[in-house]
């Protein structure tokens, strides 16, 4: 499947930003499961350098800002061809140990609830059949509504409040796969959904990583493993580290404003 992809944010700042220095994560993972046919990053302000390659395989990019004032607006656009191999990934450039995704985070710290339902579960022989199971049972946990949580959300709390959107499902499947002693970890992408679907966003989906097999993709807000629907962007411990654009400011105090807009299509 070629997918094409046009994802816009906007910032718009108040007040005068002496210097800017923001790092992105917005090239899609070079690897089996997909092709990167055309892409391309732009900002309305500031220097775009590709920077580096991380230990992740990230294509870090950068852009240099100084005496930033009023709208930004980065763009990534482009268009990757992807194949389906059944929830596996194949091909990463990845450097880091699978155990080191055995770490919490805040955001996948888990609590009492997810301790005590982690007893009641029973890890079987078959980790691949396991790991299904566990997909399958974090997307019954709590209900997917819209903007019912927001980016400090742990885990925890979002099974508390029994809602929640993407990256809640995937926060509570990482938890739940760490007490499990499953190394797993948060992915940010895109997903293409069906022919009537209009409003698009990144979305965020969970890796597993099962021993001779590697790590294979699971969306639990979905329940199912991912396929050539999903774009695969950036990967990290959760929400904040896969983060796809982070920034540090120099002496400004002011405030700003975000929005986004993701448009998505597909052709065979």
């Amino acid at each position: 499947m070629i997918i094409k992809i046009s994802h816009t944010t906007n910032y718009n700042f108040e007040e005068k930003v002496p210097r800017l220095i923001q790092s992105l994560k917005l090239y899609p993972t070079t690897c089996k499961n997909q092709k990167i046919l055309d892409w391309k990053i732009t900002s309305s302000q500031g220097t775009v350098i590709d920077s580096y390659y991380d230990a992740l395989g990230h294509k870090i990019i950068n852009i240099y800002n100084k005496n930033l004032k009023g709208l930004q607006q980065i763009k990534s656009v482009g268009k990757v061809q992807t194949k389906n191999y059944f929830g596996t990934i194949l091909g990463l450039v990845d450097k880091v140990n699978p155990l080191c995704f055995l770490r919490y985070t805040p955001l996948t710290l888990p609590g009492n609830k997810i301790i005590e339902m982690s007893k009641k579960i029973k890890k079987r022989k078959n980790i691949i059949q396991f790991c299904h199971e566990l997909n399958l049972f974090v997307f019954e946990l709590i209900k997917y509504k819209s903007n019912s949580t927001d980016n400090n959300t742990s885990g925890e709390m979002a099974l508390e409040k029994g809602e929640g959107v993407c990256q809640d499902f995937a926060h509570i499947l990482i938890s739940l796969a760490k007490v499990l002693k499953i190394p797993a970890r948060y992915v940010n992408g895109y997903l293409i959904e069906d022919a009537n679907t209009t409003d698009y966003y990144t979305h965020a989906w969970v890796e597993m990583f099962i021993r001779d097999l590697g790590w294979v993709g699971f969306d639990p807000s979905h329940k199912i493993c991912v396929n050539d629907r999903y774009v695969r962007v950036s990967c990290g411990f959760d929400f904040i580290d896969a983060s796809p654009i982070k920034g540090v400011k120099l002496n400004y105090l002011g405030s700003e404003q975000l929005s986004y807009k993701v448009d998505i299509n597909s052709s065979q």
